[in-house]
């Protein structure tokens, strides 16, 4: 993390000028950096270009001039004629252009691969593939009769004190159910497993979110001052997906898999939870 306090003279500059003279940055880089939620200003997160800044503003940029190799491998969990289970590394989308999807697609040689659900681009975590059209067709069936079990892991801010409890409170407009359990906590810190009876967008950030506990890294639905540095320097949400069970359309059999934690997610947990 590179910190920066504002004096007088740079008062007049906004946080993306700012951020680009002081790392040397291209504006279209800097501007990478807000998008990405890595700025902070007096411990808040923030990600407007235009943020006018103020003289003893104190800023914080998670910035690594490392670059990262192109070539990535994948962990699959599991595999057969119909179906594919990848663990999803985080910092890059489900489907799309440079997308896990189209990297499989390339290197199993196999244009018709499709992914089955999503990820959120910073989640980490099992992914199911279809590897042709009619496979693809059957396995959504199987979603939208809520029969794939998902499991995840989870580092939330602050002292969750129940063992286990469930948060159902409707997300737009519609019936959103999680289930929490606590596995272990720390200081400031808790760490958890979470399932879900419904899959609304975002529904374990929202839900953690709405009490009191955010996920760590989150960019989106954690508004306040984050008081913990640890929490600050977490450049990606804490959210993993543990775990993902069905019932094989075609053999009938249980498939279930389980995707590795990460290594930024054990550090962040080593650092976090004792």
């Amino acid at each position: 993390m590179r910190k920066f306090a504002v004096t007088q003279r740079e008062s007049v500059l906004p946080l993306l000028r700012f951020i680009a003279q002081k790392l040397s940055l291209s504006n279209k880089k800097a501007k990478q950096l807000l998008d990405d939620r890595l700025v902070f200003v007096n411990r808040k997160r923030v990600w407007i270009a235009s943020y006018q800044l103020k003289k003893g503003d104190n800023v914080e940029v998670l910035f690594d001039k490392t670059p990262q190799s192109e070539k990535r491998t994948y962990d699959i969990l599991f595999q057969d004629d119909y179906y594919l289970i990848v663990a999803k590394p985080p910092d890059i989308v489900t489907n799309g252009p440079n997308s896990l999807e189209s990297d499989l697609r390339l290197q199993l040689n196999n244009k018709h691969i499709y992914a089955v659900h999503r990820l959120d681009k910073d989640t980490s975590g099992a992914v199911i593939f279809a590897k042709n059209e009619d496979a693809f067709e059957e396995i959504k069936k199987v979603f939208k009769k809520h029969e794939i079990e998902k499991v995840y892991r989870v580092i939330v801010m602050g002292d969750v004190y129940k063992t286990t409890f469930s948060v159902n409170s409707p997300i737009g407009g519609q019936t959103a159910v999680t289930h929490v359990q606590l596995l272990k906590k720390g200081e400031n810190s808790s760490y958890l497993e979470v399932s879900t009876e419904t899959g609304r967008r975002h529904q374990i950030r929202i839900h953690l979110a709405s009490i009191g506990h955010p996920v760590i890294g989150e960019a989106e639905y954690a508004r306040k001052h984050i008081e913990d540095a640890l929490h600050r320097e977490t450049k990606r949400q804490m959210l993993h997906a543990y775990r993902i069970s069905f019932e094989h359309p075609y053999t009938h059999k249980k498939i279930s898999a389980t995707a590795r934690i990460p290594h930024d997610f054990a550090q962040c947990l080593r650092a976090l939870i004792s």
